[in-house]
């Protein structure tokens, strides 16, 4: 946004999260502002229409066969846009490509253990200078137990 001129800055000015939510959860004026984004700035267009492609493949696709063929053919568009960040994308893709059509084999996703692994995250923080490691492990064991609130 610093490189654009005053009156570019407007149009994006407050509008990051219109371009993080998902398109079926944008009211009228967030569809109309995306609109004029997308139009206005082609790689932020390229980049949210990318984005919902790639959001479209977990409902689309009922078999790891039909996963593989769209994630293929999204990480070649998102190679031939030219925009690095979403050939790093693609690159990424590629490289975890087994890991993410697993999920079409087992229907898991690694999202609770990654929620597992911030929580232990969490006590850690909370236990500094805890000497006792076997108290700190039970600590872990009693995790699934614990709901983690933050302070408003």
């Amino acid at each position: 946004m610093n490189k654009l001129v005053k009156d570019e800055r407007k149009v994006l000015k407050g509008k990051r999260f219109t371009l993080l939510k998902n398109i079926e959860n944008l009211d009228e004026k967030e569809r109309a502002d995306l609109g004029t984004i997308r139009d206005t700035y082609w790689e932020l267009g390229e980049m949210s229409m990318m984005k919902e492609c790639l959001r479209n493949i977990y409902s689309i696709a009922d078999y790891a066969h039909e996963a593989k063929i769209v994630f293929v053919r999204w990480c070649e568009l998102a190679i031939e846009t030219g925009i690095k960040e979403l050939k790093t994308m693609a690159k990424t893709i590629k490289q975890r490509f087994e890991g993410i059509i697993a999920y079409w084999y087992t229907g898991f996703t690694s999202a609770s253990m990654e929620d597992f692994n911030n929580k232990i995250g969490w006590l850690q923080r909370q236990a500094y200078g805890y000497s006792d490691l076997e108290y700190f492990k039970l600590k872990i064991y009693d995790l699934p137990k614990l709901k983690i609130i933050k302070d408003l």
